[in-house]
């Protein structure tokens, strides 16, 4: 075994990373060896990234069985199972912040298209929890992709339980497309809507161009893009100025058609392609 898999097989050995899709390790892994020939050096660089990259922004372990079984007794009955979905995203903090404009954030920004059929929601998180509050169609499908298996395990769970059909899958978002996953659907054709929900920042944690390569590599036709207002401290610190310099980088010289949304906690950008 070379260094690089003896780094990621360390870092795997942690319970808080275990479930990280092996890829997403191995790319950070093998930049921060680069970076540390040290391995006890690049094993606490690359845990720094992987927490940058996720762990910071759950609030707790997740309870997926517990959360299944709030999905569960509240399926098929509205409002209760607004509730349950509420409870659950509360365990992100991207997610949760989200909670207080959870009524009109969806509702203003897909006004400006079509209903989408397809969907697909990149670095998901628990993003897919907000499915009741999108008024999508009743064929819709919903595809959503993130770095954590055991999120993914129970997303295909709470799918049914949503009244939504739907396919989560692991990959890395960040590295080369996440379609080329073994277990990824098949979208050959392009999706009507992609949601990369404060994903960005996130991404470029670890590599500045990953944001760039992830909106040109995205098969759909609209893509929603949002960038959070506020830390995970809750302070503002020009993150307006600076996330709109961002997204004007990301579409200057593609011919695309950009609507910007802001909400207290967000800002977000539709773009047509």
């Amino acid at each position: 075994m070379d260094e690089l898999e003896l780094l990621v097989d360390q870092v795997r050995q942690s319970r808080k990373y275990s479930s990280i899709c092996s890829a997403v390790v191995r790319r950070i892994a093998a930049r921060e060896l680069a970076a540390h020939p040290a391995r006890k050096e690049a094993l606490k660089a690359t845990r720094g990234r992987l927490h940058q990259a996720g762990g910071a922004f759950l609030s707790q372990q997740p309870d997926y069985v517990g959360w299944l079984g709030l999905l569960s007794a509240a399926q098929g009955s509205a409002e209760p199972l607004r509730v349950a979905c509420r409870t659950i995203l509360a365990n992100q903090s991207s997610t949760r912040e989200r909670l207080p404009i959870l009524d009109t954030f969806y509702r203003t920004v897909l006004a400006e298209i079509d209903p989408p059929h397809t969907i697909l929601d990149v670095a998901c998180g628990l993003g897919p929890l907000a499915i009741p509050w999108m008024a999508l169609p009743a064929d819709a499908v919903y595809y959503a992709c993130d770095m954590y298996a055991d999120l993914v395990g129970f997303l295909n769970r709470a799918f049914p339980l949503l009244g939504a059909r739907g396919q989560a899958w692991a990959g890395d978002v960040a590295g080369k497309w996440v379609l080329a996953a073994d277990d990824a659907p098949d979208l050959s054709s392009p999706v009507d809507l992609a949601l990369v929900l404060k994903a960005i920042p996130c991404l470029e944690q670890a590599d500045r161009s990953a944001g760039q390569r992830l909106l040109d590599g995205l098969p759909a036709r609209n893509v929603l893009v949002s960038f959070p207002l506020r830390s995970l401290g809750g302070a503002q610190k020009g993150m307006r100025r600076t996330y709109e310099a961002r997204m004007d980088s990301l579409v200057k010289g593609r011919p695309w058609q950009v609507r910007r949304f802001e909400f207290p906690s967000e800002l977000a950008f539709l773009v047509t392609r």
